[in-house]
């Protein structure tokens, strides 16, 4: 398994800098967020020049690009908003494609309107199936996160095997289907053989099941039962961590891999 971290930890650090603190901390990758005006400057907008700088700065640095995570999303009643968010996930691939990283995060997103879980799981799980063509000719990952209304493993595995494609996997964001009454057996269950990517953090409950965010280790998620899941099925991708800007680099980035670490 490898380490990376996204960009949420410093969004006011260029990629350089960035890469910095992860050569520093001895991880293996980063996971640039776009689309949330984080400084590292991987964006759709970044011209071809730039791209190729970009893909030469991780070369030279030794760390990778583990992740290119977006906002993209598909659960859109309005065929329209779709096909304007597969076209997006088609740039994204450029993107990744130009830059050097094999991995896209999405979202399926909330349901604009009122609708049956199987009706969300059809549109999703229809989307991502039109964008698996692209995806696999250019041998980017798309990777359908553990999130919103697909927070439930088995929900969003149910999207990805729509699209029944070795380029459409899981982005396995271990909070979420905890936070939605999953064991962390149970999850693993539902996404064991579609994880591409993994999304790590820890968190502390109040009375109405509202999560807060906390250190690794810290708080109430057995994560180091997912670190075992996936060491012992062979899992060779990244444990990302994603803290929204919850606390200094200097603080939470030296303690995660180490807790990490550790578990392993």
């Amino acid at each position: 398994m490898k380490f990376s971290f996204m960009s949420f930890s410093c969004p006011e650090a260029n990629l350089v800098e960035m890469l910095g603190y992860a050569k520093k901390y001895g991880y293996d990758g980063i996971e640039p967020r776009a689309q949330s005006q984080h400084k590292h400057g991987i964006e759709i907008d970044t011209n071809k020049q730039q791209r190729n700088e970009i893909k030469k700065i991780f070369l030279d640095s030794g760390v990778e690009c583990a992740c290119l995570a977006t906002s993209v999303r598909y659960c859109f009643s309005d065929e329209g908003k779709r096909k304007e968010n597969i076209e997006l996930t088609k740039a994204f691939i450029d993107l990744s494609c130009d830059i050097g990283t094999k991995r896209i995060r999405v979202f399926g997103g909330m349901p604009d309107r009122e609708m049956l879980e199987s009706e969300a799981i059809e549109i999703v799980g229809g989307c991502l199936a039109q964008v698996s063509e692209y995806a696999e000719k250019n041998q980017i990952f798309i990777c359908l996160e553990t999130h919103d209304f697909f927070s439930r493993a088995d929900t969003a595995a149910e999207a990805v095997r729509i699209a029944n494609n070795p380029f459409i996997k899981i982005n396995w964001d271990i909070m979420h289907p905890f936070t939605r009454g999953m064991t962390i057996e149970q999850a693993f269950s539902h996404v064991n053989g579609l994880i591409e990517h993994c999304h790590i953090h820890d968190g502390i409950y109040d009375e109405k099941r509202n999560v807060k965010l906390a250190l690794m280790g810290k708080g109430e998620i057995p994560y180091q039962t997912a670190v075992k899941l996936l060491k012992d099925t062979g899992y060779q991708g990244y444990l990302s961590g994603e803290y929204i800007s919850a606390w200094p680099v200097e603080v939470v980035l030296p303690h995660d891999i180490k807790i990490l670490k550790g578990y392993l």
